[in-house]
């Protein structure tokens, strides 16, 4: 971080590296030659040496180096511990990053809940209607990334909304009811669902 402040015009990624002779300044393991952004890690418009949030996951890179958390960092998305350049899952939502598409080719790798949002900017990650802030443990634990709190991580809970079904049917089963974040599958995702078991009674009277 400060070889990056100080030395960000001709080390983009702050690595020790000059880019003159890195192949990667954005550190996010695509090659320069290849990278449409090579000195812009999360692609946002900003590079990386005038970005104060590198790995565009909604933490202020001075507060991740400087935080004591030995799973922040300024080029790990998902602060899961595993960099993003090599990191095959940088949002924790279950898919490969080169599969995490959107139906129009949109690039949804940060976009945990795959609303549209980047979670750097998605007040509500997992999309289980409790804002980051307001999670059990924090706006930056784990429970960001678990939408039915059962602890178990999206990335590796096979049936994210509780309901029974696992994700892979619910996501290829052709059903436009049934949703990965939809646990009643009535074709309404739990976050703007005021039902989301369908017992007639409404989620804000149920503990």
């Amino acid at each position: 971080m400060d070889n990056q402040e100080q030395n960000g015009e001709t080390d983009n990624d702050g690595d020790g590296i000059p880019d003159n002779l890195d192949n990667d300044d954005d550190n996010d393991g695509i090659p320069d030659d290849v990278d449409a952004n090579p000195q812009d890690h999360d692609n946002d418009g900003i590079d990386d040496a005038e970005d104060s949030d590198d790995d565009g996951d909604g933490i202020d890179d001075d507060q991740e180096v400087s935080d004591n958390d030995p799973n922040t960092n300024i080029y790990d998305h998902d602060n899961d511990g595993i960099s993003d350049a090599v990191d095959f899952d940088i949002d924790n939502d279950g898919v490969d990053n080169w599969n995490d598409v959107g139906e129009n080719g949109e690039d949804l790798s940060r976009d945990h809940d795959n609303d549209g949002m980047d979670d750097g900017v998605d007040p509500d990650d997992d999309n289980d209607n409790i804002l980051d802030v307001d999670e059990a443990d924090g706006d930056f634990g784990n429970y960001r990334y678990d939408h039915d709190n059962d602890g178990i991580w999206d990335l590796s809970d096979t049936d994210d909304d509780n309901d029974g079904l696992s994700d892979w049917f619910e996501i290829n089963d052709g059903n436009d009811l049934t949703g990965q974040f939809d646990s009643d599958n009535d074709g309404i995702e739990n976050q703007i669902d005021d039902d989301d078991d369908d017992d007639g009674i409404l989620d804000s009277l149920e503990n």
